[in-house]
């Protein structure tokens, strides 16, 4: 078995760190924010401080495709956060209980996820890695850059392990770059001489604002509404998270300058409160100021061009090789898939760097990818339809928006539409493969003239701007 670096000590890094220990490596991973985690979760949440992670204190989810791998691939973690007031929340058998005649099935068990605050989130992945055998988590010393020896294929560098700030240098057998959003891959990759990989990325378009609530009792408001919930120019996204806690945020277009006011907490919350559907959710006492982001981009990386690889002995995974915007709820989920992969092929193609760096590339690229661009269609597709309202445009309908909306309105009236809906929506699916089984999109369009698909109830732009000026 080989010694292993994982550079960042985030979700996924630390969900690596602790899989590829238990298939017998020797792990270290190197973290550049110095604290540890707190013993106490509302000291995670106020004073942690992980600053490398950019998104730290915004909402977020984990999907139930990401709780399955967490509860059998890193099963410390998902004990922790079960155990300390993660939400646990079954869709489609929320959408079944109200459904006349709807029975459960054994299989809808993969449907539950456990969530939380990212703070919570990252406690309880950070406590089990560091009690975690195999596993060594340095702090307080960031990656400076790589070393390297002996080429495994012509002209292509052969990454030895990594040089710190400090000027220590750490060997290993395989570098993992877990470093997220921020990920220095491509200037470490051209300092050690080689090509540069390949690179999509855009401003998804979007910025977010919102803020953290918690109840009084321990409990959270009841779902009326989606939970993402698109109004014209803006979005609502309300996601429930640990302890009696939940997250409120406004979205709409980042060059939209009037809807930059969202940070003021009085018109955040004037403009939730005219969204019948959602009001309820600010019914507690908030506990974190507003928080802002913009510029989130929707990037993918390719490490194998033209057939070679940029580097052997270096792999990239989660939001160092492929990031998209957050108000889907799919990044920590993806990532972990991500890391699923990474397992699978270093224990498959560890004794040969070569192999190993082309057969990762390959199923990134084949099993990843397609969630990333159908993320990025969905972000697109968004910002189309609000760039076209704010121009008054009448935008023909989009064949494919219209189905998934449907299929959205039809899980709340029918169980085959339900799992349908909760297979696409947890990432256990992808739109084509569902709509492609045999008599599935009959079905939907069946029982098309009992749902409704018009807008939900809220104000238009002129109210909106009224309750933002």
């Amino acid at each position: 078995m080989g010694k292993m670096i994982v550079a960042g000590g985030g979700m996924c890094g630390m969900a690596a760190a602790m899989m590829l220990a238990d298939d017998g490596h020797e792990v270290v991973v190197v973290e550049r924010d110095p604290e540890p985690p707190p013993p106490d979760l509302e000291d995670a949440f106020s004073g942690w401080d992980r600053r490398s992670v950019a998104q730290f204190g915004q909402a977020h989810f984990l999907l139930a495709r990401g709780t399955q791998i967490l509860k059998h691939r890193v099963p410390a973690a998902y004990r922790l956060l079960t155990e300390h007031g993660g939400f646990r929340l079954n869709l489609v058998e929320f959408l079944l209980s109200s459904q006349p005649g709807a029975a459960p099935d054994p299989d809808d068990e993969r449907f539950e996820l456990v969530t939380g605050r990212r703070s919570t989130l990252e406690w309880a992945m950070a406590t089990a890695a560091h009690r975690h055998p195999g596993v060594t988590v340095q702090r307080g010393d960031a990656i400076a850059g790589l070393t390297t020896g002996d080429p495994k294929s012509d002209g292509v560098p052969h990454v030895t392990g990594v040089r710190l700030q400090s000027g220590r240098e750490i060997p290993s057998d395989i570098v993992i770059d877990a470093t997220g959003r921020r990920s220095a891959t491509p200037d470490w990759i051209a300092d050690i001489g080689g090509k540069a990989p390949f690179e999509e990325a855009e401003d998804s378009g979007f910025a977010y604002y919102g803020r953290y609530f918690r109840s009084k009792d321990g409990s959270v408001p009841p779902m009326i509404g989606p939970a993402l919930a698109p109004y014209g120019t803006f979005s609502v996204l309300t996601l429930p998270a640990d302890n009696g806690t939940w997250s409120v945020s406004l979205y709409g277009l980042s060059d939209d300058k009037e809807l930059r006011r969202f940070r003021d907490p009085d018109v955040h919350e004037r403009v939730v409160r005219a969204c019948p559907l959602h009001a309820h959710w600010l019914d507690g006492e908030p506990i974190s100021d507003m928080i802002s982001m913009a510029g989130v981009v929707d990037r993918h990386r390719r490490f194998v061009v033209d057939g070679t690889p940029c580097a052997t002995g270096l792999l990239t995974v989660g939001d160092a090789s492929s990031c998209t915007n957050p108000s889907l709820g799919r990044g920590i989920s993806l990532g972990l898939m991500h890391v699923e992969l990474l397992r699978r092929e270093i224990a498959e193609h560890a004794d040969d760097p070569v192999e190993l760096a082309l057969a990762y590339d390959d199923a990134t690229e084949s099993e990843l990818r397609p969630y990333h661009d159908a993320t990025t269609t969905l972000d697109r597709r968004r910002v189309a339809e609000m760039r076209a309202l704010l121009a008054g445009d009448e935008r023909d309908p989009d064949p494919a928006a219209q189905l998934g909306n449907l299929l959205a309105a039809a899980s709340t009236l029918d169980p085959t539409c339900a799992r349908a809906y909760g297979e696409i929506f947890h990432l256990f699916a992808l739109p084509s493969a569902v709509f492609e089984r045999p008599g599935m999109l009959e079905h939907v369009l069946s029982i098309s003239d009992r749902v409704s698909t018009d807008p939900l109830p809220g104000p238009d732009r002129r109210q909106l701007l009224e309750l933002v000026s």
